[in-house]
């Protein structure tokens, strides 16, 4: 069995080869993620759905992104860090069964592996300011599992 966080490296493989690359969205989910969880239908659909849904969205997530990057243009961010941070903000406004929390923790660790070890610490800040801004402008919508830890980011808004 695959996992999540597998899934996640792949999208964000996908994501950063389409952006260098171009090309259409089927040949990245072709050749990056589906070989990868042949076996595995749950872990497939959800990094296929977290590909398509970035992809799609990326006008909105590039906002919110652009919204709270401090002295930085989002051009000017590394591809990874980039493809991260487009990916965990499509999570937080789109995937409400997964926790805020596990989304910036996966990314952070994600991006630690494949970027530069600050980037860790810069993928951090930008997506709890995200999320502090989905939080207060009633725009984080989670169920479930999803709602996991609210309780504390309500702490941290009051």
């Amino acid at each position: 069995m695959s996992s999540r966080r597998d899934a996640r490296e792949r999208v964000m493989q996908a994501l950063y080869a389409r952006e260098l690359a171009g090309g259409k969205r089927r040949h990245h989910v072709y050749t990056l993620i589906e070989p990868a969880f042949e076996g595995d239908p749950n872990t497939l659909d959800f990094a296929h759905t977290l590909f398509e849904t970035t992809v799609k969205s990326v006008r909105q997530i590039d906002r919110y992104l652009e919204t709270h990057l401090k002295n930085w243009d989002l051009d000017r961010i590394s591809a990874i860090d980039r493809a991260v941070l487009r990916m965990a903000t499509c999570e937080l406004l789109h995937f409400e069964d997964v926790p805020p929390k596990v989304t910036i923790d996966e990314a952070i660790e994600i991006v630690k592996r494949f970027s530069t070890p600050q980037s860790g610490d810069f993928v951090n800040g930008v997506l709890d300011a995200v999320l502090m801004d989905l939080y207060t402008s009633d725009k984080l919508d989670k169920t479930g599992r999803g709602r996991i830890g609210l309780e504390a980011i309500a702490e941290r808004a009051s």
